[in-house]
This record gives C-alpha cells, structure tokens and sequence, in this order.
C-alpha cells in the first residue's frame, strides 16, 4: 500500500514516516507501505492508499477555522487501508495518524523509545471515520524539575500522540533545570564539591530540542523569566559561586529598593526601574535582538522578575502601578516588531504584581498578545466558573505584597480581559510541578486534572502550559495523558480513557492495577505529604549537598 503526501514538511514527513512505521507493526510486517509525494493528490478514494494533506489541499470543510497554526482540527476517513487523514495544519495531520493509530488499538504510554502499546491489528478490516476542533488551541507542557535534552526531546516526541501541541522553554536556556540534573544538585551520590555545569553545552542542547520542536509541529513557546539581564553581560546561572558584577552605569536600571540599586539574590528575582524609558528601551533592545535570532520562536513569554516586594521605588515608579508600566513595554516591544515586521506573537503574565490589571494603559494592538494566567496552585477543590464581581478588591500596597484569594485572582483575570479586548489567555498550572510527588498512586490528581481541564473553558481560559518536569511518569503517566485528551476534547469519558490507558499499560493485570494505584491514592492520602497543606518537595537529587 502507499502512503502519499500532497507536501513536502518536515512534520508532513515524520507523520508519514509514524504512519508507516505503526501500520508495519500493527501488521506484524503483513503491510509495509512505501512513502510518496503527490502534489495533485486529492481526498478521491484510491485503493490501498491513505493521503496526508491539510484541510485546504484536501478542500475539506474548515468553516470552524480561524487561526490555522494555532488551532488543531483533525478530519479523518479511512476505510480499509484507504482515505486520508487531514489537518489544519502538519501538526494536526501528525496529531490525525496517532488518533488513527488509536482506534486501531495503539496506546501511548509515556515518553520514550519504549513508551508504546502497538497490538496486532487487522487494518485491512479496520475503518474509523472521525473530525474534531480541540476544544482549547494551546495545550502544553513547560520545562522545569531536574531535567536533561534527553527527558525534554523524549516529552516533546510524546506530547502530539496524546492531543498536546505546545512545548515551552523557559529562559533563552533553562539552565537552572538542566544544571540540577547536569551538576547533580542536592545529589551527594554524584556531585563533586562546586561541580558547574557548561553554559555552551546547555545551549546546544537547547539548539537540538528546538529542531525537535519545530520538527513534531509544535507551538515553540519561550523566555518566560530571565532574560532581562541579557544586554548586561550576565545572566542567572542559578550559583552563589558567580557573582553578578554590574558597573555603577548598569546599575541604574535596577529597581531602587530601600534605597539601593542591587541585584536582588541573583538576576532572576531581580526587578527592573521600568518608568525610565531608557530601561524599558534596554529591555525591548533585548527582546527584539532575540526574536530576530530565532524567528522560529512562535510565541515569545515576555515576564518580569520571578519575586515580590522588590519592585522599584523612585519617584517615577511609584506614580505607577506595575501592570500599567508593564503595559507601557509590551506597547513599545509591539511597535519595534511591527516596524521591523515581526510577526512573533507576545505572551505576556499576570502574576503576583501584575496579578491586578492597569487602569489608565491599554495595548495598542491586542491581535499580537496572549494573556498568561499563574493564578493557580491549590487544585484540590478547583477552579470557580463564577466571578463574584463583588469580591472586595484589597489596596495595592507597594513591596508588601500578599497572595490575593482565589475569587480575587478571578475577578482581576476577568478584568485584565475586558480591559485587553478579550484577548485569548492561558492558565499556567503547577499541578504537576511537585504534586505528583504526594499522590503515589497518580489517581486523585488524575480525577482533578480531569475535572478542572474540562471547564477551564467555562473561566474562561483558551487552554493550559503545565509547568512541570518531565520526570513524573512513575507510577504511570495517566495525568499527562488525561490532560492532553481531556484539553483536547472535553468531553470525553473519564473511565473509558483511563481503562484505555490501564489495558495498554498492563495488559490482562489492568483491572488490579487500577485497584492498586486508586486505594494507594486514598490509604496514603497525598493531602498528608503536602509542607503545610501547600505543595510537596522540589525535585533535585538525594541526599545532602
């Protein structure tokens, strides 16, 4: 049989390539189709043929389309070994041959060369007729933990068989994840006394991923937190054994905090004078500089410091709320693009002091931006559909800040919207950040994930990036997988995903497992393993420093 492609993509080939290489084990080696290009292809029924195009090439109705990369239809008919599979776009094709591959009987365990359940199957006898929308277009996944290249690419690989199609990488390179695993932080089995771990080999490493990224269709999300030190000559290499060193000339774009410009621990947690528009210039510099480096980036995170209580204090700052000098610089980071003509999109966060939205700023071009949301981190009872637009708002106080409740967190998401023109907007969750480490059996934290990922619509949000490690699949990775299908669609079946998932994994022993894994989550109850009811241990090594 053939498998043709109406183009050549790299992710259009992998798709073929995954197609192929399914079919021949599902077959047991009975089929091994070969690979074609046919740019006149069509959806006309050919024996012993299954095409791969996008909606477009295969004039299939895309009437539900509005943003062709970003949203993900699947549109599917293949009747013995012969139809198509389409998409909005490659990613969506590559998404289309793993849900074919699917209902065929294929599950996708986790991450890794090792990581799949492929039956024997008789395709020939096979037919499945299927089109969806995702339900949510941004459905991802963010780098954090302990982490290798290999752990991320293997993730990355992972993520579109299960629904995802984002990928995020904080940092220009995440090199405080990457070091906990590379210079074995908190591990005394390994680490030598000062072990550093190489900037240069973690930006090579970050190169590769990249192209993987690019290479699978994903949204490549990334920055975050810090970049801001760029143009200085420094940036946070997450050690008390580099001290920042900045020239008096620098130092004056540091926030001023109790009367002194310093760097506040380290770059990370350190905040801008972000009225002084020649800082703000600095700052856009850098970022504009970046995204003419990797215009492959698709959304870029503009954050500020990972802290509270620092924010700058001159005369200037403080005749403004943070959000609105925050809105000031996404406005002129958009122009610079625009001048320059950047398409990248910006993806800017409420989070502690942007937490409350402006009220005197607005962006000047909304269609550029995307709200993202870190106003989550208790998910035991989940998240409130109804704004009380009531709620008793609490006065700002500058550099005294504390955790506004959840309906306040609510109110002001509502509020940064309809103040943004309804900008899409992202909830970045944590749930599996340490959570997972508290609930041994991976079965309550499935059942929230289900739960909350199926009305995160009603909030509204238009979609999730767990940030996370990517080293939480034991027992099981059934809340990675229950958050892809669930964020995908969301009305899909709590049990029969599950059971899936359980029959896969471990075959006839599927029906104990499940029992075993659902009474490990109750008897060792993950609220008992929680530092003060919060969150569970972070994840580095063993053992002492």
């Amino acid at each position: 049989m053939k498998i043709v492609c109406i183009k050549k993509n790299d992710t259009i080939e992998y798709a073929a390539d995954e197609l192929k290489k399914y079919m021949t084990e599902m077959s047991r080696g009975m089929i091994v189709p070969e690979i074609f290009y046919e740019e006149t292809a069509s959806k006309r029924f050919l024996p012993d043929t299954i095409i791969l195009g996008t909606l477009d090439e295969l004039d299939l109705d895309r009437s539900d389309l509005s943003d062709p990369f970003v949203e993900d239809i699947i549109d599917i008919s293949v009747d013995n070994c012969s139809g198509y599979i389409a998409g909005s776009n490659p990613r969506s094709i590559l998404m289309g041959v793993y849900k074919y591959c699917t209902s065929a009987g294929c599950q996708f365990i986790r991450p890794g060369a090792d990581g799949d359940y492929v039956p024997h199957s008789d395709l020939y006898s096979h037919s499945y007729h299927y089109r969806k929308k995702a339900d949510y277009p941004f459905r991802g996944q963010c780098c954090e933990g302990a982490i290798s290249y290999e752990h991320m690419r293997d993730t990355v690989y992972w993520l579109p068989k299960v629904g995802m199609n984002t990928y995020m990488l904080e940092d220009i390179v995440p090199y405080t994840y990457m070091h906990k695993w590379y210079g074995h932080v908190g591990n005394s089995k390994l680490r030598q006394k000062g072990q550093l771990t190489d900037y240069e080999m973690l930006r090579r490493y970050i190169s590769l991923l990249e192209r993987d990224i690019k290479k699978v269709g994903l949204q490549l999300h990334t920055l975050g937190h810090g970049w801001m030190f760029e143009k200085l000559g420094t940036r946070d290499l997450s050690s008390p054994r580099r001290p920042v060193v900045l020239s008096q000339e620098d130092k004056r774009h540091l926030a001023l905090v109790k009367g002194k410009r310093e760097i506040n621990h380290d770059p990370f947690y350190t905040q801008f004078c972000y009225s002084n528009p020649e800082t703000r210039k600095l700052l856009v510099d850098t970022l504009v500089e970046y995204i003419e480096n990797k215009p492959h980036v698709d959304f870029v995170h503009v954050w500020l410091a990972d802290a509270v209580n620092n924010q700058c204090e001159c005369p200037e700052c403080v005749k403004w709320h943070p959000s609105e000098l925050f809105v000031m610089m996404l406005n002129e980071l958009d122009a610079e693009l625009t001048k320059r003509g950047l398409k990248n999109r910006i993806v800017f966060i409420m989070y502690t002091d942007t937490e409350r939205p402006p009220v005197l700023t607005k962006l000047i071009n909304p269609s550029r931006f995307v709200l993202l949301s870190a106003i989550g981190l208790h998910y035991d009872k989940g998240y409130d559909t109804e704004v009380d637009d009531d709620v008793e708002i609490p006065p700002y106080v500058r550099n005294d800040y504390h955790p506004a409740s959840p309906a306040v967190r609510m109110k002001w998401h509502k509020d940064w919207k309809k103040h943004c023109d309804d900008i899409p907007s992202i909830i970045f969750e944590y749930r599996f950040y340490m959570d997972m480490y508290c609930d041994l059996g991976h079965m309550q934290l499935t059942r929230e994930t289900y739960r909350d990922m199926t009305t995160l619509g009603k909030v509204p949000f238009e979609g999730s990036i767990s940030d996370q490690t990517c080293r939480m699949h034991m027992p099981t990775a059934l809340p990675m997988a229950m958050m892809g299908q669930a964020t995908f669609d969301t009305s899909v079946d709590y049990d029969s995903v599950v059971n899936a998932y359980f029959d896969g994994a471990f075959g006839a022993d599927s029906a104990q497992c499940r029992e075993y894994l659902e009474k490990l989550s109750v008897l060792l109850s993950p609220s008992n393993y929680r530092i003060g009811g919060y969150s569970g241990v972070e994840e580095e090594g063993l053992g002492d420093i």
